[in-house]
């Protein structure tokens, strides 16, 4: 099973945790690009070699040198996971659901990383949805014409009032 439709960058890392359990069930695949190849040669060429985005000043240096580079946070995002999942998947030792779980807890703090050196006024919330909750945030926002992540600000500010 793949993690196909590719969801919104911030979205990626919640859509991720909240499908393991049904994820974990099936043979591990990493989530399909949407990336460009030229965005993606570029963001492999700032990323550390080996397990060296598993050290937190390594992803730091990554994502200020793709900012530098013009890119967009969910575009960081995406390419920083694309370029992560392949070693993972490569590791002969671990288990799918190990895989699973490995790529979501890398997902999550590569969200958080970017949005934190983003806007130190921000805070992130990793929130896990059910499976139907999830779909029926993202066909939502799809007719609102709207990210995920505008739609559930929205839906919380909206609450909060």
């Amino acid at each position: 099973m793949s993690y196909a439709p590719f969801l919104p960058a911030s979205v990626f890392a919640l859509a991720l945790v909240a499908a393991q359990p049904a994820l974990a069930a099936s043979a591990f695949e990493c989530p399909k690009s949407t990336l460009e190849a030229a965005q993606a040669a570029t963001i492999k060429s700032v990323l550390p070699s080996g397990d060296g985005l598993d050290k937190p000043e390594a992803l730091d240096a990554a994502v200020d040198g793709l900012r530098a580079a013009g890119f967009s946070s969910g575009l960081i995002i995406d390419g920083v996971i694309s370029a992560y999942c392949p070693a993972v998947a490569a590791k002969s030792g671990l288990s799918d659901a190990q895989k699973t779980q490995a790529v979501a807890s890398f997902a999550s703090r590569v969200v958080r990383t970017v949005y934190s050196l983003d806007s130190a006024d921000a805070v992130i919330l990793d929130v896990p949805f059910p499976p139907e909750i999830l779909s029926a945030i993202n066909t939502k926002a799809a007719a609102a014409k709207i990210s995920p992540d505008a739609f559930v600000r929205q839906a919380v500010d909206a609450a909060l009032k």
